[in-house]
Formats: structure tokens, sequence, C-alpha cells
């Protein structure tokens, strides 16, 4: 991402009608805080975030958060948590940056999927990557995850390829990666 701006200048915070998007920063803190709400909705999240199953104690946690804190130095994304009110409910990152390319991952809470949150924090992320100069966002969805291809296809992105057998998912185990795009 050598032609693209500092994510330096890149906001840290991001509000929407009922949501605000916070930089995470790696403190002990924040760390608490995602292990209670991932212990709390751990079948869920396992079932189609893989990365969860490594995370046992919040340790594990303010290691991750560390590693996605210096992403921010190195310009390779930012990842946010998704509040409510004050109530962290899930979160939000961009990552894999390149030839004003990146790609976004999320997750919520069980409790807060099917309001409308991920699609306002998913819209919001996005407005302020394209005016950062992103011009293409990707979003890289195991197949059979269909509240994740509702959410794509309700921001306006496209199915631009099927990737045969490039995933895993504890749910469904081995499956095709569904490549969604969205241009500026």
């Amino acid at each position: 991402m050598n032609t693209m701006k500092s994510l330096s200048i890149f906001p840290k915070v991001i509000k929407t009608p009922r949501l605000v998007l916070r930089g995470i920063e790696p403190t002990k803190e924040k760390a608490e805080k995602f292990f209670n709400i991932i212990e709390q909705n751990r079948e869920y999240l396992e079932s189609w975030q893989g990365h969860i199953e490594y995370l046992h104690n919040v340790d594990d946690v303010l290691k991750k958060l560390k590693f996605r804190y210096n992403q921010i130095k190195k310009n390779e994304g930012i990842l946010f948590g998704i509040y409510k009110n004050t109530e962290l409910i899930g979160r939000i990152r961009f990552f894999d940056m390149h030839d004003s390319e990146c790609e976004i991952g999320y997750w919520l809470i069980q409790s807060e999927n099917g309001h409308g949150y991920m699609s306002e924090a998913l819209s919001a992320l996005e407005t302020e990557l394209f005016k950062f100069g992103i011009n293409k966002i990707i979003l890289d969805i195991d197949d059979g995850n269909l509240p994740s291809e509702n959410i794509a296809k309700r921001n306006g992105y496209a199915l631009e390829k099927r990737i045969p057998l490039a995933s895993w998912a504890k749910c469904v185990g081995k499956c095709d990666s569904l490549i969604y795009t969205k241009c500026k």
C-alpha cells in the first residue's frame, strides 16, 4: 500500500445514527471486554470465525489486539469495536490493503443480529475507506453463511467469484469462498 496515505490519519472514531465504531487500542480493559463477549457467544462465533477458537483467555485476546494495532503502523489495516450506546457488540476491521483495495471482516454478538447494525457499520466504514482513497472493497464470505451474504447484498456488493473449497468453517467444514466486491 505504498501509494496510499498513512493510516495514522484515518478516522479512529466513526459515528452512525445508532452506533459508534471506535479504533481499538490494545489495553487489558479492552481485552477483557472482548474476551467476555467472546465467551458469552463462543459457540455462535466459532461457527464462522475460525480464529475465535484460539482465544482462550484475556492474554490471548490482548496479544491479538496488539497485533491488530500494529497493523496501523504498518499501513495494513485497522480494527474497530462496534458499540451500541456504550456496549461493545462486535467488531469490524479492514486489512490486506494494496493497489487501492482492501478486505473487510466483521462479526456481531448473536443477540444483536437481525437489527441492521452490521449493514450500518459496514456502510459507514466503506464510506470512510472510499474517501481515504480505496477504490475496491472485498468481502470473503464462506459459502453457507447466509447472514453475511445478505449483508453484502444489502450493502450493494456483487458476487465477483467463487473459489472452490478455499475455506473452512466449523459449522460446514470445507467450503467455497464467495468473493463479494464493491467499487467506488
